[in-house]
C-alpha cells in the first residue's frame, strides 16, 4: 500500500479529493491530508510519504518550496501539482525542481486518478529496478571470490595486461594488491592425504590451510591467495601500504615484509600440524616479481616443490636454495638441463597431449643418465623429479591407472632399486609416457561425443551461474585449453559461440512464451545487469528484447 498526502489551503478541495480516493478502491492508498505547507512538512517528518498531491500557490510554504523540502528527505516521493493557475512558468518550475506531474484543478476526476496511477506505476518500476540492482549486487558479492580466483589464475598462467588494465581490474573485483608494485610469491603444499579423506574433505582442509596462511600473512602484508591442484596454495603478497613505500625491493618495507613471511612459515606449519593434523611444506620466492613475470616465477616456485629436497615433507625452502644446488653441480656438462623449467614443460606436454615435444625434452633431461661422469646425486634427483611428474599426472587422471596397470608395473615410480640400470630406467619412463599418450589417443577416439554432451548439459543446468571455460573444464575433467580445442574439433564452432547461441535461443523463448520482464530474463541467463543482457541481445538479433517482443506480439 502506498501513502498519499493531499496538500491545499482550501479545505473543500482537500476533503473532496480525500473522498475521491477513498472511493477509488483499486488504488489501495493510505491517504493523509494537510491544509498548509507547514502542516505537510510535519506529516512528512513522521511518516514515509510516497505521493504528494499539492497546490502550487499557498500562503507560507508554497508548492515549489514544499517540493524542495521533500526530495532531500524522500527522494523517491512523487510530487504532483494540482493548481488553478494555467501558467507555463509554474509548470516549468515544477518540472525543473523535480516535480512528477502537473495538472489543473479544472481537470476531471479521471485525469487526477490517472496521474496518481502513473505515479504508482513509476514507484513500482523504480522498486523493481532497486530490487534488481540489489540482486545484482548480491550476485556480484557471491560471484566475487570466483571472479577473483579466475582472474588471478589467468595471470599465473601467463595472461599479459598493462599496468592500467591490471589496476582497473583489481579495483573492480577488489583484489587487495597494488598493480604498480611487484609482488612476492609463496607456494604451500599439503604433503600427504590420509586414505580416508574424500575429495570434499581435501577441499575443506586446503581451504583451512589457505585461511591459516592468510591470517598470519595479512598481519604484516597485503596478500591474495589461490588454491590449486587441490593440495597447493599460492600466496602473492606486498608490504602493507605506507606513506613512503616504493616498489624498490631493497627498501626497508620490502625487506621487512619478506623477513616476516620467512619467519612465520614455521609457525604456520606448527599450527596446521596441531589444528588440522596436516604436514605442509613451503617454497618462498626470494625476490618480488613484476606482474609481467608473475607467471614465470609461479611455475618456477611451483615446480621447485617436485624436485630435490622439495619432495620431502615439512620443508621450508626459498628459490635461492634450488638455484644454489643447480649452480653448484657442473659435472658432465649437465648445466641447466635439469632446471625446473624443463620439468615444467615436460608436465605441460603430458597435460596437453603433445607427444613430440615431450620426447625431445625427455631425451634432453635423461641424457644425464647416459653420462658416466655426471654426479650420482643428480641422477637420483632426476629420478625423483620424473616420478613426481608421472605420479601427479596419474593422480589428476585416475581413469588412466587401470589402463596403465594392464600395460606395465608402476612399482619403479615409488622406489629405485640398485638392480635397475640407468638405461633401463630411461626406457621404463619412455614406455610409461607412451602408455599415457596411447590412453589419451584411445580416450580421444572414444569419448569426445560424451564430453560435448556433458558440456551441453552443464551449460543448460548452470546458465544462470558459472559457465566459464574453467568451470566447464573442471566439470568434465580436462585441461581448459584442451577442452576448447576438442570442442571446436568436434562441433566446428567455438565454445563461447555455442554459449552465446544457447543464451540467445533461451532468451527468445522467454520473450515469446512467458510474461517475464527483461530484467528477470537477464537474471535467469546469468547477467549481472539488464543493460548487459540488452547489449548482448541487440548484438545477436539487431534489436532490443522489448522491441523484439513487441514486434512478434504485433505479428500474431
Amino acid at each position: 500500500m502506498y501513502r498519499l498526502l493531499i496538500v491545499d489551503d482550501l479545505p473543500i478541495i482537500v476533503d473532496g479529493l480525500l473522498e475521491l480516493f477513498e472511493q477509488t478502491e483499486h488504488l489501495q492508498l493510505e491517504v493523509h491530508k494537510a491544509y498548509s505547507g507547514e502542516e505537510a512538512l510535519q506529516i512528512l517528518s513522521r511518516h514515509r510519504i510516497d505521493i504528494v498531491l499539492s497546490d502550487i500557490k499557498m500562503p507560507g510554504i508554497g508548492g515549489i518550496e514544499l517540493l524542495q523540502e521533500i526530495l532531500p528527505q524522500w527522494p523517491a516521493c512523487k510530487v504532483i501539482f494540482l493548481t488553478g493557475y494555467n501558467d507555463f512558468q509554474y509548470a516549468r518550475d515544477a518540472m525543473t525542481y523535480g516535480g512528477f506531474d502537473y495538472i489543473l484543478k479544472v481537470e476531471s476526476d479521471e485525469k487526477i486518478i490517472q496521474a496518481i496511477e502513473r505515479a504508482i506505476e513509476k514507484l513500482r518500476e523504480e522498486q523493481d529496478q532497486a530490487q534488481m540492482i540489489s540482486r545484482a549486487e548480491s550476485n556480484m558479492r557471491r560471484a566475487l571470490p570466483s571472479l577473483q580466483k579466475e582472474y588471478m589464475w589467468s595471470l599465473l598462467q601467463g595472461k599479459q595486461v598493462t599496468e592500467s588494465q591490471l589496476a582497473q581490474i583489481f579495483k573492480e573485483i577488489n583484489i587487495p594488491l597494488d598493480a604498480s608494485m611487484p609482488v612476492y610469491m609463496l607456494v604451500g603444499r599439503i604433503d600427504a592425504w590420509k586414505e580416508m579423506f574424500t575429495t570434499p574433505d581435501k577441499a575443506l582442509l586446503a581451504y583451512a590451510l589457505q585461511n591459516v596462511g592468510d591470517e598470519y600473512l595479512t598481519a604484516q602484508a597485503s596478500c591474495y591467495s589461490v588454491v590449486f591442484e587441490l593440495s597447493k596454495i599460492v600466496w602473492l603478497f606486498q608490504p602493507k601500504a605506507s606513506g613512503g613505500m616504493t616498489g624498490d625491493p631493497g627498501s626497508l618495507d620490502w625487506i621487512r615484509a619478506h623477513r616476516y613471511a620467512s619467519g612465520i612459515l614455521e609457525t604456520i606449519q606448527e599450527t596446521c600440524k596441531k589444528l588440522l593434523g596436516l604436514s605442509v611444506s613451503f617454497l618462498l620466492g626470494s625476490e618480488p616479481a613484476p606482474w609481467s613475470e608473475v607467471s614465470d616465477r609461479f611455475h618456477s616456485i611451483k615446480y621447485g616443490l617436485v624436485q630435490g629436497h622439495g619432495l620431502f615433507h615439512e620443508v621450508i625452502m626459498t628459490d635461492k636454495d634450488i638455484q644454489s644446488r643447480e649452480s653448484g653441480d657442473k659435472a658432465g656438462g649437465y648445466r641447466d638441463s635439469f632446471y625446473h623449467t624443463r620439468v615444467q614443460l615436460l608436465m605441460s606436454c603430458l597435460e596437453n597431449n603433445h607427444r613430440e615435444p615431450f620426447n625431445k625434452l625427455y631425451a634432453e633431461l635423461t641424457s644425464v643418465w647416459a653420462d658416466t661422469g655426471a654426479n650420482h646425486e643428480r641422477k637420483i634427483e632426476l629420478y625423483h623429479s620424473l616420478s613426481a611428474v608421472f605420479l601427479f599426472y596419474l593422480h589428476q587422471n585416475r581413469d588412466i591407472c587401470d589402463y596403465v596397470n594392464t600395460q606395465m608395473d608402476l612399482d619403479p615410480l615409488f622406489r629405485h632399486g640398485e638392480s635397475t640400470s640407468w638405461p633401463e630406467l630411461t626406457h621404463y619412463y619412455k614406455r610409461l609416457a607412451d602408455c599415457f599418450f596411447e590412453w589419451n589417443t584411445l580416450r580421444g577416439s572414444l569419448l569426445p561425443t560424451e564430453v560435448v554432451n556433458k558440456v551441453h548439459r552443464y551449460i543448460e543446468e548452470n546458465i544462470a551461474t558459472d559457465i566459464s571455460l574453467t568451470a566447464l573444464a573442471d566439470y568434465v575433467g580436462l585441461n581448459p585449453s584442451y577442452l576448447s580445442r576438442l570442442y571446436k574439433q568436434m562441433t566446428g564452432i567455438g565454445l563461447s559461440k555455442y554459449v552465446n547461441d544457447y543464451r540467445n535461443v533461451i532468451a527468445i523463448d522467454m520473450l515469446l512464451n512467458t510474461s517475464m520482464k527483461v530484467n528477470e530474463i537477464s537474471a535467469k541467463l546469468g547477467y549481472n545487469s539488464a543493460l548487459a543482457f540488452i547489449r548482448f541481445f541487440k548484438k545477436m538479433n539487431d534489436t532490443t528484447p522489448q522491441d523484439f517482443r513487441t514486434a512478434r506480439a504485433g505479428g500474431r
